[in-house]
């Protein structure tokens, strides 16, 4: 049995894991599941975050999920994790 009580201001957990691409992190935020990727655009000072959070797909929807053109002005970069 579980004798753990659930904390009421915990909103969810992460997990880290590496990549080819680099770390990132998955997990749940109040049961939804998320990944979270760092921003590779960010610049000590700037205002833009740190790390950026994406609803998770599932694996059928990431793979066919097309990855923008390398230096387009797309304001969103998705990662396809295999």
């Amino acid at each position: 049995m579980n004798d753990v009580k659930k904390n009421p201001d915990e909103l969810g957990a992460l997990w880290t894991k590496q990549s080819a691409r680099g770390d990132y992190m998955t997990g749940t935020i109040n049961g939804e599941p998320v990944v979270l990727f760092k921003n590779d655009r960010k610049v000590e000072g700037d205002k833009q975050p740190t790390w950026r959070v994406l609803k998770s797909k599932p694996r059928e929807e990431r793979e066919t999920v097309a990855r923008p053109h390398p230096g387009s002005n797309d304001d969103l970069d998705f990662w396809i994790l295999r």
